[in-house]
């Protein structure tokens, strides 16, 4: 039987990344296992989904994305489509990457029924694939990994991590689903919990209550901290297996029920409990999707957010816990759950990653 070819999605517009990956996904021959919002985030992606093309929606010609066609053409490590809602300049760029089998361009119409989405989808995935075939013919298959241009240091892999990154697919994940959510004094409690989970650990989604310009460097100490892949949430992104997914910009988190695993969903700034992303949103969707099949633990944090989401998990039948006083920068978030009941147990911070690793199993 023909293997598919792995694609990564780079749209940096919600609804249109969403309809192009369900689009692609039900064409012959394609798997989308990776998306992204932008150039940064695709480089990401592309070190840890290891596609075999790179589906880049072009709707206005940026530095970041002649950096990075710069970049590819010059390593020769992956094909890719650019789809653009324009045409784009005659640039050296654009021409080089076309004329070194690197690139395909097409030009995307108004797709304003359904008769036009299908005809167009249609095409995407013969430029996919006859690209890939290009691609392999001139340069051979894709060396699938890119080095940073203006982006910090990679983060440092144990050799867990390392194993996990040389793998050619990324499930989705049906083990148990860890759920946490913090605030004050959340981002090195974080990193202290997440240490402690073995790469191979199911998926883990959370919240922490963070200014959105600091996103990106908290995401990044998480991941040179954990022996687990630790990305941004992204609308329509599948929660594979050995991933931790943080909600941590400026819109709520939530996830969905997938077939035998789940979805990300991230959307909505309009505040609960004075925060978005807010940790209630994220944990009442793990509570409705993930019942019996998660755990919640609601960590050092200002305030109450997050404790109703808990005990919703519990009803669930969800296992929770909450982080002890002593051991919390601010008991308000924790405390709170206590006071309604919503955490079965309260655990200091030293011992949390490794309990919550004894209740996965």
């Amino acid at each position: 039987m023909t293997s598919k070819l792995n694609v990564v999605v780079v749209e940096g517009d919600p609804k249109a990344r969403l309809a192009m990956v369900h689009a692609l996904n039900k064409q012959v021959g394609i798997n989308v296992n990776g998306i992204a919002s932008d150039v940064m985030q695709a480089r990401m992606q592309v070190k840890i989904r290891k596609p075999d093309v790179l589906v880049l929606g072009v709707n206005q010609n940026s530095d970041a994305i002649t950096h990075f066609l710069i970049q590819m053409t010059e390593e020769k490590s992956l094909a890719m489509v650019i789809v653009a809602s324009e045409t784009l300049p005659k640039s050296s760029t654009y021409l080089n990457a076309i004329s070194s089998c690197i690139a395909t361009v097409m030009i995307k119409p108004p797709l304003e029924t359904t008769v036009q989405q299908a005809a167009f989808f249609d095409k995407l995935t013969q430029r996919i694939k006859r690209i890939s075939q290009q691609f392999t013919q001139k340069h051979g298959p894709a060396v699938k990994t890119l080095t940073a241009v203006e982006q910090p240091a990679p983060p440092r892999l144990t050799s867990s991590k390392k194993n996990m990154a040389t793998a050619e697919r990324h499930h989705p994940t049906q083990d148990k689903l860890i759920a946490l959510g913090a605030s004050t004094g959340g981002t090195e409690a974080l990193r202290h919990v997440i240490a402690k989970f073995p790469a191979d650990t199911g998926a883990v989604v959370l919240v922490q209550h963070i200014p959105t310009t600091f996103s990106a460097s908290f995401i990044d100490r998480l991941d040179q901290a954990s022996p687990m892949h630790v990305v941004s949430a992204e609308e329509g992104m599948e929660i594979c297996k050995g991933f931790i997914y943080v909600g941590a910009g400026d819109e709520h988190f939530t996830i969905e029920r997938n077939g035998q695993g789940y979805i990300c969903h991230v959307g909505g700034k309009d505040p609960m409990n004075s925060h978005c992303p807010s940790v209630d949103m994220l944990f009442n969707s793990v509570a409705k999707h993930a019942g019996s099949k998660a755990i919640g633990a609601l960590m050092t944090g200002m305030g109450e957010d997050g404790a109703s989401g808990l005990k919703k998990m519990r009803q669930s039948n969800a296992r929770t816990v909450a982080q002890d006083k002593a051991s919390s920068v601010v008991w308000g978030m924790p405390g709170a759950a206590v006071k309604i009941g919503a955490a079965e147990e309260e655990v200091a911070l030293n011992a949390l990653g490794d309990h919550l690793i004894t209740l996965c199993k």
